[in-house]
């Protein structure tokens, strides 16, 4: 059985390998139901669906609302304030409308966030969290890892 040290180690490096697989597709194009076969454009749930099946093995489900439920069932450390996030876990955020999941992004560390969101916004992106719109729809986010 591996100690709890070996255990963060291996958990430290597998969320700074998700964030590195993920900045490779920087600026890839935005498509609202992208093809989950291909990385020439990604949407958000796309985006981190597809980061954590070849960083990890884990398969989340194709969509926001289903990788939430995925995430509360599954994962740990679930919080409701964005600030207490590790690098690594799983942000979701509600639309300004229904009050239901509609984004999904991975948090970077440092108040900021790798995801994708529209065609204008340029694809795959880093943005900060505070002060933004990021901040005021923040859900919950956790970790799988």
């Amino acid at each position: 059985m591996p100690s709890h040290a070996a255990t963060a180690i291996q958990s430290s490096s597998t969320t700074n390998q998700l964030i590195q697989f993920g900045l490779r597709y920087l600026g890839t194009p935005y498509e609202f139901g992208s093809n989950r076969y291909t990385t020439t454009t990604f949407d958000c749930s796309d985006f981190v669906r597809y980061t954590y099946k070849q960083v990890t093995g884990i398969v989340l489900p194709m969509d926001s609302r289903k990788q939430a439920t995925y995430v509360k069932q599954y994962g740990h450390d679930l919080t409701t304030k964005w600030t207490k996030l590790k690098v690594g876990d799983i942000m979701f955020f509600t639309s300004p409308t229904t009050g239901k999941v509609y984004h999904v992004g991975l948090y970077m560390g440092n108040g900021k966030v790798l995801h994708t969101y529209s065609l204008k916004s340029g694809g795959v992106r880093i943005d900060k969290i505070d002060g933004t719109w990021l901040e005021r729809r923040f859900y919950f986010g956790g970790s799988l890892l």
